[in-house]
């Protein structure tokens, strides 16, 4: 872990995504120049999950944008929820979670 607690996003998060059975890893790491870690991975599906806390995530965020940049062109699928929707409508979170979770699993039947 990143030698902090999880924020209460984090938790809502991992929360919900225990309640549906989504296998996933927290704050995990990736090999990269750039020390990259991930909220949440779905490794098997190859997709991110990414709890942006506002403080932290401004919208346009240009690192946050490069960085997505990065995982996409490795294949990965990345999304990225703020901590107000997180928090508002976790169901929302969960309902765009398992439509990319579908999509995946229909890229390899292709």
């Amino acid at each position: 872990m990143r030698g902090k607690h999880k924020t209460d996003i984090e938790v809502i998060m991992e929360e919900a995504l225990q309640k549906e059975r989504i296998d996933y890893s927290y704050d995990y790491p990736v090999r990269s120049k750039y020390g990259y870690r991930i909220d949440f991975a779905l490794i098997e599906q190859m997709i991110i999950i990414e709890c942006d806390g506002e403080a932290w995530h401004p919208e346009g965020n240009l690192h946050d944008k490069r960085r997505d940049g990065y995982f996409r062109s490795r294949g990965w699928t990345v999304l990225r929820f703020k901590g107000q929707q997180i928090k508002d409508n976790i169901n929302e979170c969960i309902r765009q979670i398992m439509e990319a979770i579908k999509n995946e699993k229909n890229k390899c039947r292709s």
